[in-house]
């Protein structure tokens, strides 16, 4: 699943507990679609892969049923490269049927991760081959040899809005008082009701989270998902509807959107009352803003100084990081803050602070990473 930049302090508090596809730190980055309802994201990761591990007696973490010696593991390896480069399309039934790792049960599926999480050897074998090459001889790390193939780490992605209409006995919105059965029964007699053209004005009769829809996330076939979610949306064309979906929070009518994404870094400058304000915060939204000001107007002076002034000055976590918010899908934050975004070259900085409900954010829109 993708990050939605859920920061303490930052992100959108009211749909915080909503946004049910997020899972890492940075949103995906777009890749070409293939028409015009698809979007395809890189996850961010350096690598992608599966492999088959054949392990031999005295191997790092090998089992105790191994009892081969190294000369007829590098055998066998070799033995299993011939079968799967004569098949490739059968390399998880093979890791199932041959590998001596844990990850045999899911077809030698490594999933994704970044350079150096791996031991050097195997992540400098996977750099060198492309997306769907196996290696031609077997990998020797200290757990054995590796048969390795690359997997991309681009996957198709389904981004919606949505209203949610919930019961009573959830901790995120105590003052719902109808039952889940209740509930119910409201989704399914909306269910014919609930269209392209209404369905703004639906989310602010009916949404229980705010008067308006919200950001639910963007998700890929691999997530866990409401049960009819998957097939329904993929179905859709942007701005089309579905639902209701049973979320862990309440029931959803959906409206499939085109994902946008920034990345972006801020300066936070907070005050006594605003939306998670440390309790240390005792300037007054006044003086906030006027520090806000002054910041604001000597990084127009030396925009260079921004992570350092961050590091000195912000109120977000993200202030020892000069700032940094990663990238994201629109909707993750409140509006205002991405309306803004949205208007700033890579690299610019907002003249003037802009207000939101958790203070006054100084802004830099960056560049998404490459992959």
């Amino acid at each position: 699943m993708i990050s939605l930049l859920q920061r303490p302090g930052f992100a959108a508090a009211a749909t915080a507990s909503l946004l049910l596809f997020a899972a890492c730190s940075t949103a995906p980055k777009e890749s070409t679609p293939q028409d015009e309802s698809d979007q395809f994201f890189s996850s961010g990761a350096d690598f992608a892969g599966s492999h088959i591990l054949v392990a031999y007696k005295g191997a790092t973490r090998a089992s105790d049923d191994i009892t081969r010696t190294k000369e007829e593991a590098l055998a066998r390896a070799k033995e299993i490269t011939e079968r799967v480069k004569k098949n490739p399309d059968a390399f998880a039934d093979i890791a199932k049927e041959e590998s001596d790792g844990p990850s045999a049960a899911t077809g030698g599926s490594l999933g994704e991760w970044n350079r150096g999480r791996m031991v050097p050897e195997f992540d400098d074998a996977i750099s060198k081959l492309e997306v769907g090459e196996i290696t031609d001889e077997p990998v020797e790390t200290g757990f054995g040899y590796h048969i390795i193939i690359r997997q991309p780490v681009v996957h198709k992605y389904y981004a919606v809005y949505g209203f949610i209409i919930s019961w009573s006995g959830l901790p995120q919105l105590p003052e719902i008082v109808r039952s889940k059965e209740q509930a119910d029964s409201l989704a399914q007699s909306l269910k014919g009701s609930v269209n392209a053209d209404n369905f703004d004005e639906m989310a602010a009769e009916y949404n229980d989270v705010t008067d308006r829809p919200i950001f639910l996330g963007a998700f890929t076939a691999d997530n866990n998902l409401p049960d009819g979610l998957l097939d329904a949306v993929k179905n859709l064309k942007y701005g089309e509807v579905a639902g209701p979906f049973e979320f862990p929070i309440g029931y959803a009518f959906v409206k499939r959107v085109k994902a946008e994404q920034y990345s972006g870094s801020h300066i936070l400058i907070s005050y006594e009352g605003a939306q998670r304000a440390r309790e240390s915060t005792t300037r007054s939204k006044e003086e906030a803003a006027q520090f806000a000001d002054e910041l604001a107007e000597k990084l127009q002076a030396d925009p260079s100084a921004f992570a350092q002034m961050a590091a000195d000055n912000s109120d977000d976590t993200s202030g020892p990081e000069g700032g940094t918010l990663g990238t994201w899908f629109r909707g993750s934050m409140v509006e205002v803050f991405d309306s803004t975004i949205a208007t700033l070259q890579i690299g610019e900085i907002t003249a003037h602070p802009v207000e939101s409900p958790f203070g006054y954010h100084i802004i830099r829109r960056d560049s998404v990473a490459a992959d």
